[in-house]
């Protein structure tokens, strides 16, 4: 990982994002002062005998913009293992919604943290390895997480309003999909997948449509990477009848030309709060 140096004047009222994954830290971050600031980037854990919490310290100290003081900051930790809880079996408590993570993984070891969702009627409870949670807690103060779907899910529930009572949303992007599913503003379906080609992902946004139940009125949306959706879209009107394009949300064009190419999830958070 090549160091960089970015020099922020006036950190306090800057925002910075940041989406952890088992192979890398990708970053976002803008000045909510001043239009066209965005600037975002990804470091590659890339070396496979190194524990990924030591390849994560290393990019943070080596990359010391990440340690200014940030007005907001805030983590995604796209942990592989969570799990979805209707609200109505958690209450509202944290402790019942890591019951069932406990229960679907008896034997894993990881710290569980929960996103409450209430606007859709559900919870996601997810595990954080604790070497990565220890060293984010002692180096940035307890800093706020979120499972990696959590704010897709949010900008989703805002724009779930006009059009059809269901809707399937598959979000592709670093060779990961997110896929949720609406009815009538409710959750009803989240998961990710990892791929290779756009095949796989064709493969699982159609056995996900199809294990659903979902038909001709309802409706598939499609959003992140450009050159992926140009690939899965042909393909994917060959079996689903409405498939859109999601529209890019008019308000963050003026974080600069860069918004249009750069980590969706990362820099819709502001607009999910």
């Amino acid at each position: 990982m090549e160091p960089i140096s970015i020099e922020i004047q006036h950190p306090e009222v800057w925002n910075l994002s940041a989406r952890i994954s088992a192979d890398s830290i990708t970053y976002a971050m803008h000045s909510s002062m001043d239009e066209g600031t965005l600037t975002f980037g990804q470091f590659a854990f890339d070396s496979p005998d190194q524990a990924v919490h030591k390849q994560l310290e290393a990019a943070i100290y080596d990359n010391r913009f990440f340690l200014y003081d940030f007005g907001k900051r805030r983590f995604l930790i796209d942990s592989t293992r969570f799990v979805i809880v209707p609200e109505e079996f958690t209450a509202g408590e944290n402790a019942r919604a890591e019951k069932y993570f406990r229960n679907l993984y008896p034997n894993d070891k990881s710290v569980v943290a929960v996103d409450r969702i209430p606007e859709v009627g559900a919870d996601i409870a997810y595990g954080i390895d604790p070497a990565i949670d220890s060293f984010l807690r002692r180096t940035f103060d307890n800093p706020p997480t979120q499972h990696a779907l959590t704010p897709i899910i949010k900008f989703l529930r805002q724009k779930d309003i006009y059009g059809a009572e269901r809707k399937m949303y598959a979000y592709v992007c670093d060779r990961c999909l997110e896929i949720v599913a609406l009815r009538n503003g409710q959750l009803f379906f989240a998961n990710r997948f990892d791929f290779s080609t756009e095949t796989d992902a064709l493969y699982y946004i159609i056995n996900v449509w199809r294990t659903l139940e979902m038909n001709d009125s309802d409706e598939l949306h499609i959003m992140g990477d450009k050159e992926q959706k140009k690939a899965l879209l042909p393909e994917l009107r060959k079996y689903v009848k409405t498939v859109i394009q999601t529209i890019f949300p008019a308000q963050l064009l003026k974080l600069g030309k860069n918004a249009m190419i750069a980590p969706f999830d990362l820099i819709v958070i502001p607009l999910c709060e």
